[in-house]
């Protein structure tokens, strides 16, 4: 493994890459954005982002994980990318306009899922646990990221929810995995959806593995 932040084994560079900073934002969720694409900016292959990863991809993905309270996803992802119930305590919050889960009941099913809907939405099925914010058919993102305060949170997209929480400031590191690949095709963008603010922000760690995969983690100051 070749490293821009020397470290003496596979997994002490992972756990350098994900670890937590001293210091996170008060009177909200600590949000790290986790995304990948291709050398080219593709996102999906084939509809979905799991043909684009690799062992350290992979094991990234799980680190960061385990230092998280939640998981943020939206529906679309959830159904797309066949979401199972995590292990430990974690818990997948999933972004929706209304209560149906039949794209993954699974998930929902084991306690592991709740679903995040606006206050105006239909009721959740029993035993489905649910968190409401906003209304006029739309999460209130701010709302949500504020009421948990004191968490930590793994954003895995899709590329619309990614924009939305870029655009209101809500995230606060980006982890970006480059797969060595040109896909080319239609996918979309890792982010899309209202202007965010466009200043750069700090490169905290890097490095790039035996196969090529870049893996990038920034933050704002």
């Amino acid at each position: 493994m070749r490293v821009l932040t020397p470290a003496p084994s596979d997994e002490e560079v992972i756990a350098a890459h994900v670890a937590l900073p001293p210091t996170r934002p008060t009177g909200r969720a600590f949000v790290r954005l986790n995304m990948i694409s291709s050398s080219d900016g593709g996102t999906a292959i084939s509809g979905v982002s799991v043909g684009l990863g690799n062992r350290n991809d992979h094991a990234v993905f799980g680190a960061l994980r385990a230092l998280a309270d939640f998981v943020l996803v939206g529906m679309v992802t959830v159904v797309a990318e066949h979401y199972q119930p995590p292990t430990g305590d974690l818990r997948v919050l999933v972004i929706a306009t209304e209560p149906d889960i039949s794209g993954d009941p699974e998930l929902f099913t084991s306690g592991r899922g709740t679903l995040v809907l606006p206050e105006d939405a239909g009721a959740a099925p029993p035993q489905v646990a649910e968190i409401r914010a906003g209304t006029g058919g739309f999460v209130d993102l701010r709302a949500l990221i504020q009421g948990l305060d004191g968490h930590v949170i793994v954003l895995e997209g899709g590329p619309r929810i990614a924009g939305e929480m870029l655009a209101l400031g809500l995230v606060d590191e980006f982890f970006h995995t480059i797969a060595p690949m040109a896909i080319s095709g239609e996918s979309a963008r890792l982010a899309h959806g209202p202007a965010a603010d466009p200043a750069p922000w700090q490169l905290h760690h890097g490095f790039c593995d035996d196969a090529g995969y870049v893996f990038l983690r920034y933050a704002r100051d």
